[in-house]
C-alpha cells in the first residue's frame, strides 16, 4: 500500500510539472502585466487624462501592432473596459487607466 501510494504521488507531480495550461495564445501573454500606452510616458504620467476617443485610438495603436482588434465594452469615468479579439475570438478583457495609460488585463 505504501509503494502505491509513492508511486501515484510521484505520477502525479511529474504529470504536473510537464502540463501546462496556458490562458493565452501559444503561451504567451496579450498584454503585458501592467504595460503602459504609448502615448503616455512610462510609469503612468500622462499630463492630462485622456478623452474616450484618444483612449480607444491608443487602444486600437497599441493592439494593431499585434494583429488583434479592439472592442470597447464600458466606458465612464476614469477606466475604460474593452474586449482583445483575433478573429472573432476573446482571447483577453482588459481595462484601460485614462489617466495614467496603464492597461491591465483582467482575463
Amino acid at each position: 500500500m505504501k509503494y502505491i501510494a509513492v508511486f501515484l504521488l510521484t505520477c502525479t507531480l511529474l504529470f504536473g510539472i510537464w502540463f501546462e495550461v496556458h490562458a493565452w495564445r501559444f503561451g504567451k501573454p496579450v498584454t503585458p502585466y501592467g504595460d503602459f500606452c504609448p502615448r503616455c510616458a512610462k510609469y503612468g504620467s500622462c499630463k492630462t487624462i485622456m478623452t474616450h476617443e484618444d483612449s480607444k485610438k491608443a487602444m486600437i495603436d497599441y493592439y494593431q501592432e499585434k494583429g488583434l482588434n479592439v472592442e470597447l465594452e464600458k466606458k465612464g469615468g476614469r477606466f475604460i473596459r474593452a474586449k482583445i479579439k483575433e478573429d472573432d475570438k476573446v482571447i483577453d478583457i482588459i481595462i484601460f487607466d485614462r489617466r495614467t495609460g496603464r492597461i491591465r488585463s483582467i482575463y
